[in-house]
């Protein structure tokens, strides 16, 4: 009889740890990231999965020029708030973010690496949002405010213009 018991009890905990890994992923659950936005890989750093965390917290947003509080915003001053929440001190102005960290490959994006883009309101770097992975990016709309969209959008496509690794 104990010896039976013993036979279950094994019996129930292989096959509750074969569920549980089948259901694992190298992603994160969708639990934790807004409608929209791609889960994180888990290999990111906590610093990047940080400042992708707090740029969905200002998700839904309002436009303002010049704005860096969620009572509006524009596209820097999201980067500048949601960076310098972390202690990160960046221009406020996206052709002066466009100089710093590291250039950065569109092909080797990392979640909270800054994308560019140019001649969208003006000439040369005029908008800059934060990459999530999977092709999105949250940024400051001036028609929708904080939204997620796609480089792969073909406005967005056809304005790129780089991208910086700003944290490893």
């Amino acid at each position: 009889m104990r010896q039976s018991k013993n036979r279950i009890l094994l019996t129930s905990t292989l096959l509750a740890a074969v569920l549980l890994s089948a259901c694992s992923s190298s992603r994160e659950s969708s639990a934790t990231t807004p409608s929209g936005a791609p889960p994180l890989p888990v290999s990111i750093s906590s610093g990047r999965r940080a400042v992708v965390m707090e740029s969905y917290r200002w998700l839904g947003t309002p436009y303002q020029y010049g704005g860096n509080t969620r009572r509006g915003v524009d596209c820097s001053g999201l980067v500048h708030a949601v960076f310098g929440r972390f202690g990160v001190t960046l221009p406020r102005r996206a052709s002066d973010l466009i100089r710093k960290g590291r250039s950065r490959d569109r092909r080797d994006l990392l979640p909270a690496d800054l994308v560019f883009f140019a001649n969208t309101a003006g000439k040369g770097i005029t908008h800059v949002g934060i990459y999530l992975g999977e092709n999105r990016f949250i940024h400051s709309s001036t028609r929708r405010g904080v939204i997620i969209s796609s480089l792969e959008d073909d406005y967005y496509r056809r304005h790129y213009a780089g991208a910086r690794m700003i944290i490893k």
